[in-house]
Formats: structure tokens, sequence, C-alpha cells
């Protein structure tokens, strides 16, 4: 009796299986269109990032790092009256190093002296500031001046707006697809965004060096003058991709 009422619940189960089956496969799946959108626009960077770097060299290493923990102390000194914390103006050490140096000669090494290195980063929210922190900087023992680069300092807003445009875009564009097909969009299948800012035009900076300076007056407002800093702008993209159900 127990195996003649398992078998008839499995010829159930496999019914219901089987009529599943047969269901599925009638079901088919609802029309829809694809579109691609784009929204970009430049902005003005007001974010300045550069790096100081304070060299110095000698015989002996003890003095030649007495000498640049000096020269960077009053750099830093100096630079740092031109921030403003309270407004997210901000510096920081990134690297020391001291090395030997040598030179050959009839295939002998011979010593020639010490180079030490010492370096800190700035971080400007105010960019119109900017030839006033290098000026000083370079007046006061920084010995290059390199990798000056401009962002944004809040990317989610222009993200959010451009996102939003492209969006709009995209549902404007399914509508106007579906129309020319002799339909109408009815709601979204899926949709996905992205944005990013395109690097090739993020903006450059000549580099600096103290000895272009060298001749140059001392008052600090004829130097500032004479510092080159182009903050060009930043091109920002956002990307949607989206399905649009129609009928």
């Amino acid at each position: 009796m127990k195996k003649i009422l398992l078998a008839a619940t499995v010829l159930t189960v496999m019914g219901a299986l089987a009529a599943g089956s047969v269901f599925a496969a009638d079901v088919e799946e609802k029309p829809y269109v694809s579109v691609s959108t784009k929204a970009a626009q430049e902005f003005a960077p007001n974010v300045a990032n550069i790096k100081f770097y304070i060299e110095t060299n000698d015989k002996d290493l003890n003095v030649a790092t007495q000498k640049n923990k000096e020269l960077s102390q009053k750099a830093l000194e100096a630079v740092k009256k031109q921030l403003d914390s309270a407004k997210g103006d901000s510096v920081k050490t990134i690297n020391f190093s001291a090395s030997p140096e040598y030179k050959y000669k009839d295939g002998k090494r011979i010593f020639v002296q010490y180079n030490v290195s010492n370096g800190f980063q700035v971080t400007l929210k105010n960019t119109d500031k900017l030839g006033d922190v290098i000026a000083q900087g370079l007046q006061n023992g920084a010995t290059r001046v390199d990798d000056l680069n401009f962002s944004l300092d809040n990317t989610d807003s222009a993200c959010n707006s451009l996102i939003k445009e492209a969006a709009a875009l995209s549902r404007t564009r399914a509508g106007e697809l579906a129309k020319a097909a002799g339909s109408y969009v009815l709601g979204i299948k899926s949709i996905n965004a992205s944005c990013s800012g395109d690097s090739v035009m993020y903006p450059q900076a000549r580099m600096l060096n103290s000895a272009k300076f060298a001749s140059a007056s001392a008052d600090s407002a004829a130097m500032e003058s004479s510092i080159p800093t182009e903050l060009g702008t930043i091109k920002m993209y956002a990307n949607v991709n989206a399905n649009y159900f129609v009928k």
C-alpha cells in the first residue's frame, strides 16, 4: 500500500513540473528598447596639490642633514603662514632620503658627497593663493616645486547633476525611439550609470625650480607675478545605459 502511494506522489510531482515547464515556455519577455546617453561639463578646479622639495649636499652627512633640516623647517613655516586650515588647507611630509654620490675615474669609484632630500605636499583649497604659496616656499629654502595638479573638492555634486541630465536624456531618447517604431514607453526594465573625469582635460602646470628665480627681485610681489600657473578646466562625464519596456 505504501509503495502505491509513493508512486502516485512521484507522478503528481512530475506532472506539476511538466505543467510548470509548459507554462514557462509560454511566457514571452516583454519587448523593450535599449539606449545609451552621455552628459559632460567642464568645471573650474578649486583644489591645488603641490609638492615642495628641499635638497642639500655636503661631504659630511651630518652637515648635509642639519642644513636640510633647517631649510625644510624654514620653508615649511613660510608656507604654513599662507594656509587656512579652517578651510581645508593642509600640509604633510612625503619623503626623506639621504644617499652618497660617486663618480668614476679610471675605473675607480670616487666619493663626491652626500645628497639629502626632504619633501612636503600642500593641499590648497583657495587656488588664488597658489602663486603666494609657491613664492614663499622657493624664497625660504625649497629648491624644487613639482607635481602640481588640480582637482574638484566635491565631485559628487557634479556627478549627480550630470547623471540626472543623462538619465532624463535617456528617457526622452527611448520615447522617440519607441514612437518611431509605432510604440510607446511603459517603464524602466533596468538602468545603470557611471561618472568620471577626463584625465586628458586635467590642467597642465609648468614645473618650477628656484634657480629660475635666482636673478629675480627679492620683493615677494614681483616674484609671485612671475610664477606661471594655469588652472585650466576639468571635464566630467556621466554615462547612462538603460532598458525601457515598450508596448
